[in-house]
């Protein structure tokens, strides 16, 4: 905060600058409030050091250089640099301490001047954005004031028709509210509406695809049924097939037993058929306990037993 009292301090008052625009030879002054009682003592110390040196003529008739004598010009790059000698003068030292201190404040004080300019050129872009959005809302609002009251004359209106105007914007404006409210309630409630029928959706196909599920295990059903009746009808066939046989081989043998003809082959033969049909009425009451495609195999083993004992007969 002192520091920028002290920029703007400086900012009220104009430098005087030379040619080459530096700042002013006064400007520690402003700057440093103790600069000057140094100032002071340093012009001091230096007016004492000349009267010492205007009290020894001898030593300067001495230290005179010779007139005859050939200097050699040295280039200034290579020119030896020619230093105070600082023990002889110890007043020299320390006037040379004072000014590189004065010197090291004033680097200082310009580094804070610097920082204090870098703030206020950052604070001056911020208000001036912080203006132009200001602006730019004022003129939207003053437009959108003149779009509303553009239907009627200002300059005209008296303050009770502009106070009933603006009553009946508010009016307005109330309405509208209300009327967005129920159409985002009604947004709302279709939004519901259309969920639950996504899912009332989703429960159908999840339906139908259960029933073609069911169907297809109908149409294997009904197949399986097909051919249980298809294979019903084949055992009955054998059925009556098997004692339309034993019927025969009955009759045969009692022909044979009429005629006394009774022979160790005839007895074979009947032991055989017999043996043949116990194994055949096993085999169909096994069928009827076993399921569909166990059936159909036996089916087809049962017919090809049939046809040799067929052939025997």
């Amino acid at each position: 905060m002192k520091a920028s009292q002290k920029t703007k301090s400086l900012a009220a008052k104009k430098p005087q600058t030379d040619g080459y625009n530096l700042p002013s030879r006064n400007a520690l002054a402003q700057i440093l409030p103790g600069f000057q009682c140094r100032v002071t003592e340093a012009t001091t110390d230096l007016h004492n050091v000349t009267q010492q040196e205007k009290k020894r003529p001898e030593a300067a008739q001495t230290n005179r250089p010779n007139i005859n004598h050939t200097f050699q010009v040295h280039h200034p790059q290579n020119r030896p640099m020619i230093l105070p000698d600082l023990e002889e003068n110890p007043l020299m030292a320390e006037i040379t301490d004072l000014q590189n201190k004065e010197v090291g404040t004033y680097r200082s004080a310009m580094g804070k001047m610097a920082e204090d300019i870098i703030a206020l050129r950052t604070q001056v872009v911020t208000l001036e954005a912080e203006n132009s959005q200001l602006r730019s809302d004022l003129s939207l609002h003053q437009d959108l004031g003149r779009h509303l009251l553009d239907d009627a004359d200002i300059a005209v209106m008296t303050k009770a028709e502009i106070a009933d105007r603006i009553a009946s914007l508010k009016f307005k404006l109330a309405s509208e509210t209300s009327k967005v409210a129920t159409q985002r309630d009604r947004i709302q409630q279709l939004q519901n509406e259309l969920i639950k029928k996504n899912d009332s959706e989703k429960e159908l196909l999840k339906l139908n695809r259960v029933q073609q599920q069911q169907r297809g295990n109908l149409q294997h059903h009904q197949s399986h049924m097909a051919n249980m009746a298809t294979l019903e009808v084949t055992i009955k066939r054998q059925e009556k097939v098997i004692e339309k046989t034993e019927k025969a081989l009955e009759s045969k043998l009692r022909e044979m037993n009429r005629q006394g003809k009774t022979d160790c082959r005839g007895q074979e033969t009947e032991l055989a058929l017999l043996a043949e049909n116990t194994r055949l009425r096993e085999e169909l009451d096994r069928i009827h306990r076993q399921p569909l495609h166990a059936v159909i195999h036996e089916s087809a083993q049962v017919l090809q037993t049939f046809k040799p004992a067929h052939t025997l007969i």
